[in-house]
């Protein structure tokens, strides 16, 4: 599976787990409206996945920094949810995905390492 439809597919599965429906269904859509220009951003080399399980900036440009924000609020609250319902740290949640994220990675795009380092795919 595209690595991309991946990471939509288990944010919108957690989310419907954890979260209320109605809370679940606005950051099912929001994350899907998002998607298309998440995905141009990546394929940009602007931002990636951080070590954090969130989005990063790996350049200094700053493009679509309100998308980022959005995206990177709706991952804390499910991260957050997750980590409630598991009775884990929400930090343990967040590495958890960020290996997750790592391991699907999409040739080209930038993730973190353990370190904070960006790398390429």
């Amino acid at each position: 599976m595209n690595p991309i439809k991946s990471l939509l597919t288990m944010t919108i599965a957690l989310s419907f787990i954890f979260c209320s429906a109605a809370l679940a269904d606005s950051i099912k859509e929001r994350m899907k409206q998002r998607l298309p220009q998440i995905v141009d951003l990546k394929n940009k080399g602007i931002v990636g996945e951080t070590n954090t399980g969130y989005l990063g900036f790996v350049t200094t440009r700053k493009e679509k920094q309100d998308v980022v924000a959005a995206e990177n609020e709706d991952r804390k609250t499910i991260y957050t949810r997750i980590a409630k319902q598991q009775n884990v740290s929400t930090q343990l949640v967040q590495k958890r995905r960020a290996a997750a994220l790592f391991a699907d990675a999409t040739k080209g795009h930038y993730y973190q390492n353990k370190a904070g380092t960006w790398i390429k795919k």
